[in-house]
């Protein structure tokens, strides 16, 4: 139980529960974020059993990722609260807010469990489709009633997936699931034999229409309770084609395990035919908007290993290249980008 908060979390506590006790405090994983987990045990006082402990990292105020930092000036609230406000107006399933001692470094949250959507599916093989088009539903109160709501002062309106930020991510791939893997740098060929590629990319997707996007709307940051999901992680949001969620819900690391290709067609028309606008699934750009989710994941998978120094996500990393050859056969594609990724990744080898 000893943890250098834990007194912190105690005196929080007993402020917001009068009576309450700390009774245990259990680390959970972060899924490789730069925050830490806890679960309070909790006793008396009218408390929850229990309660989820976020420990924030450097300020208690960062920004969303670090590739978001494109503001004159840091947020002046933390995001994931801004957020939090945003989705808990429009009806979007998010924790409680219990305690947010933001200049203690310190929020608590309502306890949303341990049963990830993959995790659901998983136990469940024939009931994945049932689950992920209820995940679907909530995405569409996010897509739709939060492009709406649209509240000035959001940071999620204030960034989003633009031609800088695609080039950014792709640029994050090359440094690291090329150059930073390999131990060489390119030579400025072969660097402008990728930039034709991403150039291409980049043009398709630039100017989609953008809606409210979760960013990380996956089967880890879905926590199932009941017959529906709670939904975390979400200090990311921004404006970004409504595909992009979808691709990061139906391919995310080993998602493709669970949900195969016919499926995730289905589950694509549920989606479109919850907006009542079926003619505009645009399979063209899903499978961009994949192709590019995919190699940012495989940089960002390197970058964490290497730069981190945490290997964990290594393990997703056949799966995630696997994803990028299946979209980069889909996406015909100029410049170096295809040839190359077949000769690093050939198709008999992880």
């Amino acid at each position: 139980m000893p943890d250098d908060v834990t007194p912190l979390i105690a005196r929080l506590v007993g402020a917001r529960w009068p009576g309450t006790e700390l009774a245990s405090v259990v680390h959970l994983a972060g899924d490789f974020s730069t925050r830490r987990y806890l679960r309070a045990g909790l006793a008396g006082g009218g408390a929850p059993e229990t309660a989820i402990v976020m420990v924030l990292a450097g300020s208690g105020l960062p920004l969303s990722s670090e590739e978001l930092g494109v503001f004159d000036a840091p947020p002046v609230e933390l995001p994931f609260l801004d957020v939090h406000r945003l989705l808990t107006a429009i009806g979007v399933p998010v924790p409680d807010v219990y305690v947010a001692a933001v200049d203690q470094g310190v929020l608590i949250l309502e306890d949303a469990g341990d049963v990830a959507l993959w995790d659901a599916a998983a136990r469940d093989p024939a009931g994945t489709e049932r689950l992920y088009r209820r995940a679907i539903d909530v995405l569409l109160v996010l897509h739709e009633r939060g492009t709406t709501h649209r509240p000035a002062t959001s940071i999620a309106f204030q960034q989003g997936l633009d031609a800088r930020l695609l080039q950014w991510e792709l640029e994050h791939f090359l440094e690291w699931g090329v150059e930073r893997r390999l131990g060489l740098t390119l030579s400025a060929a072969a660097r402008r034999g990728y930039q034709e590629s991403f150039d291409a990319i980049t043009r398709e997707l630039a100017w989609a229409p953008r809606v409210l996007s979760h960013r990380d709307y996956h089967g880890w940051n879905l926590l199932w309770r009941g017959d529906r999901p709670i939904v975390i992680d979400f200090q990311d949001a921004f404006l970004a084609p409504p595909e992009y969620d979808l691709a990061s819900l139906l391919t995310d690391r080993v998602t493709p395990r669970l949900i195969d290709a016919p499926m995730e067609q289905r589950l694509l028309a549920h989606y479109w035919s919850g907006r009542g606008r079926t003619e505009d699934l645009d399979r063209r750009r899903y499978a961009r908007i994949a192709l590019h989710r995919a190699l940012k994941v495989l940089g960002r998978i390197h970058y964490i290993a290497l730069a981190k120094g945490k290997p964990a996500p290594l393990a997703f990393l056949s799966d995630v290249v696997a994803t990028c050859r299946r979209f980069l056969a889909e996406v015909p594609l100029p410049g170096a980008l295809p040839s190359e990724f077949a000769a690093q990744w050939p198709a008999a080898a992880p």
